[in-house]
């Protein structure tokens, strides 16, 4: 497989790469593998306090869940959805304690945290909206999980399409016939069709089998995949460890097949 990074974000949260040497079903594999089973931070226990808001326990809880934490896979263990918060050691869990008290916009950067560098990555979230003489206090648990159990736990959103071969043909008299038919944004500054500018997959479907003035072929062992992160882990952090986590079942699978 050769890997190329096409474009990066001013931010560095989202990146364009091409996969060259690969089939859709390995393809389809890293991106439900980005999706579902790299390991982020996300709140999954609250105990309550006080909570004098409008809003009751279980939105706040909700809420909490959903705000993405930025996340340390070196030094913490993943231990899976069975065991309970009382069990888990301090190198699997994060704790968070929230006091705040009205009039105010409580937000996410109020969340003092046992482990600074496990903190929201968004620290103008709102929780709550406080009045005068309300107020929230609250202890919270994070621990590293998988999006395939909650989508909380989801690093980001990937998607991919093969990359294509696009020829065209400015041909005066059907370029007059079929300009209606193509979309106005591939159209240059002289009229003519700018095959530079056919680079989203919407406008690569709408100009596809409509004439002879342009020709897709699409590369059946290329993708162009798009990677957006939540902000918990880097694009990059979230590619290897998708693949790092591949890696591990298809160990696992030749492990059982060579018990057999």
């Amino acid at each position: 497989m050769e890997i190329e990074l096409l474009e990066k974000s001013k931010d560095g949260m989202k990146i364009t790469f091409l996969a060259r040497g690969i089939t859709p079903a390995i393809a389809n594999t890293i991106r439900r593998a980005i999706s579902e089973e790299v390991l982020t931070f996300a709140i999954e226990e609250v105990e309550f306090r006080k909570n004098g808001s409008v809003l009751y326990d279980e939105i706040i809880a909700h809420r909490l869940g959903l705000i993405p934490l930025k996340t340390d896979l070196k030094s913490y263990e993943f231990v899976g959805p069975d065991k309970s918060m009382e069990e888990l050691s301090a190198k699997q869990r994060v704790t968070f304690t929230l006091k705040a008290k009205g009039p105010c916009i409580v937000y996410a950067s109020e969340l003092e945290s046992s482990d600074k560098s496990v903190v929201p990555v968004y620290p103008g979230m709102p929780i709550a909206t406080l009045s005068k003489g309300q107020s929230l206090e609250l202890a919270a648990t994070a621990v590293l999980g998988k999006g395939k159990n909650h989508s909380k736990w989801s690093p980001g959103h990937a998607y991919y399409y093969n990359e294509t071969k696009i020829t065209v043909n400015n041909d005066s008299s059907l370029l007059e016939k079929f300009r209606n038919k193509y979309p106005p944004q591939i159209f240059g500054k002289d009229g003519s069709i700018d095959k530079s500018l056919i680079n989203r997959p919407e406008l690569i479907d709408a100009c596809d089998g409509i004439s002879k003035l342009i020709e897709i072929e699409k590369k059946e062992d290329s993708f162009i995949f798009v990677l957006e992160s939540w902000g918990q882990l880097t694009p990059k952090e979230i590619v290897l460890e998708a693949i790092e986590q591949i890696n591990m079942q298809l160990d696992e699978v030749c492990g059982l097949i060579k018990e057999k």
